[in-house]
């Protein structure tokens, strides 16, 4: 678990940080705030940031919504003082990075069931910016240079510490796949890349390729004449470090005038939800990268 230092730094970053839209989570989607649900097979694989908002829905009078620490999430109890919420459409501001624990309080929803749900909040400043204007990209870079060392410096030392987690293979663009016309910033905003995940691209071969560039390459849509495409058409590339990872495609104006593009932001495998001895039956085997970064 990480320190409380750490939390404190992420803290001074979320104050500075530039704003971005907020995110509501529908707690088990469908499904609501129930006791059939594994709800950490639900937070797999999405990343929470401050000023989102969890929402949970359940019929009034049948369950409520209690905020515990790690003890009283283990034990599934709350303190006596602790308020339930118990509208039936509860709404919870992310507030502050961190730790979150909730549980039912309603007979033995959480130990049975179990109905009870925890996640890592990160700060503002961790989120993918939204698909930028020329001018707004700009700044974006400039942002992002001012927060990089100290970035750098957090996501290595936890990089040090991550436990292993189970991989998870993010298909770029999902059935649109890696073309152009597509808007792949807002397609990676609210999920969380972790060292050890696979980015897979999906194009018909000879049409695309991938090549991974830098911050400025990314900007520019260029790459250096010794970077090598990527071109088979189904090209998995494996997630190997933390930090800001960029992508283009290097046919002519893909990338330029079709916004054929992907930047994403690789946190360390500690930042990921522990899997629950439930949610491992719905992880499926990563398939062997071609392309390791």
């Amino acid at each position: 678990m990480a320190s409380s230092q750490f939390f404190i730094i992420l803290a001074i970053l979320a104050i500075v940080t530039p704003s971005i839209l907020a995110t509501d989570f529908i707690v088990g989607d469908d499904k609501g705030w129930t006791n059939t649900v594994d709800y950490q097979a639900w937070a797999q694989g999405k990343l929470f940031y401050v000023g989102d908002n969890l929402v949970f829905n359940y019929p009034e009078g049948a369950h409520n919504v209690l905020k515990v620490n790690g003890t009283g999430f283990q034990e599934c109890a709350a303190p006596a003082g602790t308020v339930a919420l118990t509208s039936g459409q509860d709404v919870i501001n992310l507030a502050t990075p961190g730790r979150k624990w909730y549980i039912c309080g309603v007979s033995k929803h959480c130990e049975v069931g179990p109905q009870k749900l925890f996640i890592t909040v990160m700060p503002a400043s961790f989120a993918p910016s939204p698909s930028p204007s020329t001018s707004a990209a700009t700044t974006s870079a400039v942002n992002g240079a001012r927060y990089g060392l100290i970035l750098f410096i957090i996501l290595a030392t936890l990089a040090i510490a991550a436990p292993l987690t189970l991989a998870t293979d993010y298909v770029v663009g999902d059935d649109k796949g890696w073309t152009t016309n597509f808007d792949y910033q807002a397609w990676a905003r609210g999920k969380m890349f972790v060292v050890g995940d696979n980015l897979v691209f999906h194009y018909p071969e000879g049409v695309h390729n991938v090549l991974k560039v830098n911050g400025t390459g990314f900007q520019q849509c260029a790459a250096p004449a010794s970077t090598a495409p990527l071109t088979s058409g189904h090209d998995v590339i494996t997630l190997a470090t933390p930090g800001r990872k960029w992508y283009i495609c290097g046919a002519p104006n893909h990338c330029a005038v079709g916004g054929q593009k992907l930047a994403i932001t690789v946190m360390p495998s500690s930042f990921a939800p522990s899997p629950s001895p439930l949610s491992a039956k719905y992880v499926a085997s990563s398939p062997s990268p071609t392309s390791g970064c």
